[in-house]
């Protein structure tokens, strides 16, 4: 009787143990499981918010867009476009970083001496877009003037000249002398460089021929070629007509240009008028 008692009551004292041992178990388990998916829980948070915003000195929470953007800025003020589109693409609608990416294409081309490229690129920039240290209106112009000014560059000869001599009395012609055809003796040459303040200066010279059998040595009125400098400073744009000297006048016609020089001689003795005029007409050799 003793004997089965004892049995019994070690084999209870078993299965107590058993299933104190089993339930620590699964305590221990549900422990480490609710652990480990609050750990998964908070990293999953912290790099979510560093994805989505970022603080400044302040503790302000700052949107990855400005991030973006402020890093743009900087790139595009260092002059490295192509970097700078890259983040300017990256901020969506943020500001004006679309007009940012097309001012930063349009800046890539100009650097590479495609100004009629950067000209297309800045005609879809909104000129209220707020570029640091950049008016857009400005910079269109700018452009437009170099592009004007590249085309115009270079040596020129006569293609077409107008020479003429009409003698007055009274208002009358009493005499006259006309010669349309090309000379020789004629040239034109015309460069330009850029200031730093973005204007530019143009430099040149030009020869054409006048005739003037009849002036008087008193008028200063020379026959043959006349030389005469080409100087502009600190334009930015270039003008419809430039004023030379007295009488003597030059315009740009995109395809070239056309001189037009006139001067009147009197002889007060006589009552007579004479007027000498030269049209020539220079393309690009």
């Amino acid at each position: 009787m003793n004997t089965r008692f004892r049995k019994a009551a070690a084999l209870t004292i078993t299965m107590l143990m058993l299933i104190q041992s089993s339930a620590c178990s699964g305590y221990n388990s549900l422990l480490t499981s609710s652990g480990a998916a609050g750990a998964d829980k908070s990293e999953q948070v912290e790099t979510t918010e560093s994805e989505t915003s970022a603080t400044d000195l302040e503790g302000n929470i700052v949107p990855p867009e400005e991030n973006k953007y402020n890093e743009g800025i900087g790139l595009y003020k260092s002059g490295k476009f192509r970097e700078a589109q890259a983040y300017f693409e990256a901020c969506g609608d943020y500001k004006c970083a679309k007009d940012l990416v097309r001012v930063c294409e349009a800046e890539n081309e100009f650097s590479k001496g495609n100004y009629e490229a950067a000209k297309s690129y800045y005609s879809a920039v909104s000129e209220n877009a707020d570029v640091p240290g950049l008016s857009i209106q400005a910079r269109k112009a700018n452009i437009e003037t170099r592009i004007t000014l590249e085309k115009m560059t270079g040596n020129y000869y006569p293609s077409y000249n107008k020479i003429t001599m009409d003698k007055y009395k009274k208002k009358k012609i009493i005499g006259w002398w006309h010669n349309v055809g090309t000379w020789g003796q004629q040239y034109l040459t015309i460069s330009y460089a850029e200031n730093e303040d973005g204007t530019f200066d143009v430099t040149g010279e030009v020869q054409f021929m006048r005739y003037t059998k009849y002036a008087k040595k008193k008028s200063g009125i020379k026959q043959g070629p006349y030389k005469l400098p080409i100087s502009l400073k600190n334009i930015s744009r270039f003008p419809e007509k430039i004023q030379l000297a007295k009488g003597v006048s030059l315009a740009y016609k995109h395809t070239g240009f056309e001189l037009n020089y006139s001067k009147t001689d009197t002889n007060k003795k006589d009552k007579t008028k004479v007027v000498y005029k030269s049209q020539v007409t220079y393309k690009k050799s």
